[in-house]
């Protein structure tokens, strides 16, 4: 099966993601516009506290227009590697610095429309700082407990699958499995 990729044209860009429609041709050969968003990759972080709670942080999310509760996260900037997000964004969003951080896994956020790629840290032995916010973040900072996070209506993706991994994985940290 051979799909080719014949046109592309910019729809739409900003400092984040740029919109773009591209001509196809599909195996059986009839030629289709499909739209795509190129973005840049996130990360996000399961950050575990000596006595095993997991760092949460609120805030609201204009395109839902609510406030979600989700491990922290952000995007990589130019030139700075997914661990290098991972340690600056636990640090400015939630106020921890991380002794360690263990890259669990990555995967495609949306690909049907997007190639961008989020990556899942497991930060531990965890030293309290303090928050440094941009301008535009309102965080609150919730400590949960794996009991307490049962509890918890968590609809944001990539908080629900690290939660997860560690459900059915469990970690060393931890002592299961």
């Amino acid at each position: 099966m051979k799909f080719k990729h014949m046109d592309k044209k910019v729809v739409y860009k900003n400092d984040h993601f740029e919109i773009s429609q591209e001509k196809l041709r599909l195996p059986g050969g009839k030629e289709v516009w499909w739209s795509f968003i190129e973005g840049v990759d996130a990360v996000g972080i399961l950050a575990l506290t000596d006595d095993n709670k997991v760092i949460l942080v609120r805030q609201y999310r204009p395109a839902v227009q609510d406030f979600v509760l989700e491990i922290p996260a952000g995007l990589i900037e130019p030139g700075e590697s997914p661990e290098e997000t991972a340690y600056r964004e636990l640090e400015e969003e939630a106020g921890y610095r991380a002794e360690s951080m263990e890259k669990i896994y990555e995967y495609y956020s949306s690909p049907g429309i997007s190639k961008s790629k989020t990556h899942i840290f497991l930060a531990k032995s965890l030293v309290k700082t303090k928050q440094s916010l941009d301008e535009d973040e309102f965080l609150e900072i919730i400590e949960a407990s794996f009991e307490e996070l049962q509890g918890l209506n968590l609809v944001d993706g990539k908080s629900i699958l690290a939660i997860k991994h560690l459900e059915i994985l469990g970690t060393p940290f931890l002592g299961e499995k």
